[in-house]
Order: structure tokens, then C-alpha cells, then sequence
């Protein structure tokens, strides 16, 4: 069992073999390495990644397939290989972010690609002219809108 005291959800208890690893860690946080997703209150669209390393870091995600059914060009598979991961079995999912201007924003330039049978994950950077890195996120039943 892994115990982390001092997060923003309180005491977190993880069972060993549920982390998720990023041999490379994060973009901006190179030595964070492990990492838990949360559900707060119940699963439900948005869960955390929580550092199980730093109980002061956890990011906000989304699966990347509720930004639209054209998101993320290329497909998983091809992100598996670009991520360097085994396996085609992946989930995509993107940090989100609040901000008082802009509402909810998505970071669809650099999602995190995980591998759902070695729970091994990287974050790459897609195509710049294709993704923001704060893209506004729209109420539910609408399409994500990359501003730029």
C-alpha cells in the first residue's frame, strides 16, 4: 500500500501495482515519475493525476476522447508508437486548467499517453498547427475550440 499525506483530497491510500509510471516524468516536472488517478467523489469526466512522489502536484484530466471525435490526428496507435509505449491499448488524456479570463482550457498539444496493460505513460507534443495548448473548453454536448 501507498500512503501520501498532505494532498488537496487529504490521506490517499493507492494499492501497490495501480500507479501509473512516466520513466520521463512530465513536461516541467521532469522528476515526478509516479503518479495515481483520483476520482474524487466517484468517477465521473474529470479525474486527477496525483503525484505520488510530491503530494502538492495533481493535475486536472479528461479523456481525450470527449474533445471531439477527430482528436488527437494521429490515432492512438500511431501516439503509442511516437510515445514509445508496447502496446496500442492506450488511453490519451489531456491536462485541463481554470483560469478567472478563459474559463476551462484543455491542453491538447501535449497530451499523456498511457498504456493500459503496463500502466506506463509519456506526454508527447502533437501537431502546433493543429492543437493549442489552451484550447477553450465549451459547455457539455459541444465541440472543443482550439483558440490560439
Amino acid at each position: 500500500m501507498i500512503k501520501l499525506q498532505g494532498t488537496r483530497f487529504g490521506d490517499i491510500e493507492v494499492q501497490e501495482g495501480n500507479e501509473l509510471v512516466f520513466p520521463r516524468g512530465l513536461f516541467g516536472f521532469p522528476e515526478q515519475k509516479r503518479y495515481a488517478l483520483l476520482y474524487p467523489g466517484g468517477q465521473g469526466r474529470v479525474a486527477w493525476l496525483q503525484s505520488l512522489d510530491m503530494p502538492s502536484l495533481a493535475f486536472p484530466i479528461v479523456d481525450g476522447a470527449i474533445l471531439g471525435p477527430d482528436y488527437p490526428k494521429p490515432g492512438p496507435t500511431q501516439l503509442a508508437q511516437d510515445a514509445g509505449l508496447g502496446s496500442d491499448d492506450v488511453a490519451v488524456v489531456v491536462v485541463i486548467a481554470g483560469g478567472k479570463s478563459r474559463g476551462l482550457v484543455a491542453n491538447m498539444l501535449a497530451p499523456l499517453v498511457i498504456d493500459r496493460t503496463s500502466r506506463t505513460g509519456a506526454q508527447i507534443v502533437l501537431d502546433p498547427d493543429l492543437y493549442s495548448p489552451s484550447a477553450q473548453i465549451r459547455p457539455p454536448g459541444t465541440q472543443i475550440e482550439a483558440q490560439r
